[in-house]
């Protein structure tokens, strides 16, 4: 609650210890990208004034629609350079493991993965940066940024589990940072909306 006039969806920002915001328990997710995790909050008689107002009153949807692009695509970048660290392993990796008298990045099969990872590392960064200019002509860029997350995301998951089987037994260890990744990139295919509602929302611009 606030002691603000009812005018529509408003932002407030404040301290975290605030009388009224409860940190019940910090859940244990797959994910370990975020510092500290994620909690499950209550809210409970929380009373906040009009000084706690974060921008103007009733305009909390348009605040989060502007940032919907932008943090979709810094979602985006972001995953991309770790996904091509964990392909810079799995190269090295390829190069010095030896299986049937030779490195196994020679055996087709191995091959293979790393070369589907470099198409597609490539054909997230030129779809990042494609996005990145539509906003630099002006555009809202949500439905661009849409098409973005989520074909990146589910790309980038490939490219990761694929280094995944290139590592063999190393690859699901802590002896790489790999396994680490490759768990963070599963919760990226859930973050600023999944891929299902990202498909819905650009099937239904297409059909307009």
């Amino acid at each position: 609650m606030a002691d603000v006039p009812d005018a529509g969806p408003t932002l407030f920002l404040c301290e975290g210890d605030t009388p009224g915001i409860e940190i019940e328990r910090i859940m244990d997710t797959m994910d370990r990208n975020y510092v500290e995790g994620h909690g499950v909050v209550r809210f409970s008689g929380l009373r906040l004034g009009a000084d706690a107002v974060l921008g103007e009153v009733g305009q909390a949807l348009r605040y989060a629609q502007m940032r919907l692009a932008p943090a979709r695509l810094t979602h985006c970048m972001r995953w991309l350079g770790a996904a091509e660290r964990v392909q810079a392993i799995a190269i090295e990796h390829a190069k010095t493991r030896t299986a049937f008298g030779k490195p196994i990045g020679e055996h087709q099969g191995v091959g293979f993965m790393l070369a589907d990872n470099e198409i597609a590392l490539q054909q997230c960064r030129l779809m990042i940066w494609w996005a990145c200019w539509q906003l630099d002509q002006g555009a809202k860029g949500r439905h661009e940024s849409s098409m973005v997350k989520a074909t990146v995301s589910e790309q980038l998951f490939q490219v990761t589990d694929r280094c995944v089987q290139v590592l063999g037994g190393i690859g699901i260890s802590d002896e790489t940072p790999v396994a680490m990744i490759f768990r963070d990139m599963r919760a990226f295919r859930l973050y600023d909306g999944p891929t299902e509602v990202h498909k819905y929302a650009i099937a239904r611009q297409a059909l307009r």
